[in-house]
């Protein structure tokens, strides 16, 4: 029986798997495509199943027994397994769809528990930058530009008054209500805010430094089990709005994750508005 895969080994394959599935994407980016609605203010394309099909097609040939959780609906995957992959093919569909440059890839490798899921490596794919951030749990997290590896960590900012902050709009009438409500409180104290539309990569770009923090009250699985791992590995803080421990294995999670020297003071801010 062979033995099971080591972290540098799943995240070698999330590396790879993501690049390719981004190149995939952009190669459909001027091609006329098909938008249909999965519900409300919830888009998909003909490229977020053509992207999904590459990446589960390549894990599945390099490990057969592993499972998948996947954003897009597919009966024919395993849903089962001693690893778990958590897949979102195009983070910030409604970006794509328009042609608006901020999307990414998203895959983790994560080891299912009595709970839920503890991700051990994972990767996103900017492949409009061709940026790739990784991470593997107990390697550190990395950006990869060209040929040029680079540490990551997050940023050093102390200060509410200095940082930026980034956050992304529930398709809920009534969590959008309250994220206007909490943006109100951190425009008046941080030195400003940012809406890329895709999760995953302005969560990736906490991890990389160039964001200080990021807050969400709608997360999916498939958005946060990759940055999850990048976040920790690179020096961040995460937790649920209240301050404690993420519940990110379930539909509807809400996150605040920051380079944790911020982080009490934007939850102070939050509750200040708490219902």
């Amino acid at each position: 029986m062979p033995s099971p895969p080591s972290i540098s080994e799943l995240l070698q394959v999330a590396q790879a798997t993501a690049v390719s599935a981004g190149h995939l994407a952009c190669e459909k980016w001027y091609q006329p495509r098909e938008i249909n609605s999965k519900g409300f203010r919830d888009l998909v394309t003909d490229a977020d199943f053509a992207v999904q099909k590459l990446i589960t097609d390549r894990i599945r040939a390099t490990f057969p027994d592993h499972g998948f959780l996947t954003e897009e609906d597919d009966s024919d995957l395993p849903t089962e397994g001693s690893i778990i992959w958590i897949v979102d093919p195009i983070d910030g569909t409604t970006n794509y769809s328009r042609q608006q440059p901020n999307f990414a890839v998203s895959i983790a490798a994560t080891r299912p528990t009595e709970t839920g899921y503890e991700p051990v490596a994972g990767a996103i794919y900017d492949p409009t930058r061709d940026e790739l951030f990784s991470g593997g749990q107990g390697l550190g997290a990395t950006l990869k530009v060209g040929k040029r590896n680079l540490p990551m960590q997050v940023s050093p900012v102390t200060e509410l008054s200095e940082a930026i902050i980034s956050l992304d709009w529930s398709s809920s009438q009534n969590k959008r209500h309250t994220t206007l409500g909490i943006l109100d409180y951190f425009g008046r104290e941080t030195f400003t805010m940012r809406a890329i539309g895709s999760a995953t990569l302005a969560m990736a770009w906490v991890a990389a430094g160039r964001l200080d923090a990021y807050y969400n009250l709608n997360l999916k699985p498939w958005d946060l089990a990759a940055v999850i791992i990048l976040l920790l590995e690179a020096g961040g803080t995460i937790t649920n709005v209240d301050g404690g421990t993420l519940d990110w294995g379930v539909a509807g999670s809400n996150c605040l994750m920051s380079n944790g020297r911020i982080h009490q003071s934007l939850l102070d801010l939050i509750r200040l508005k708490a219902p």
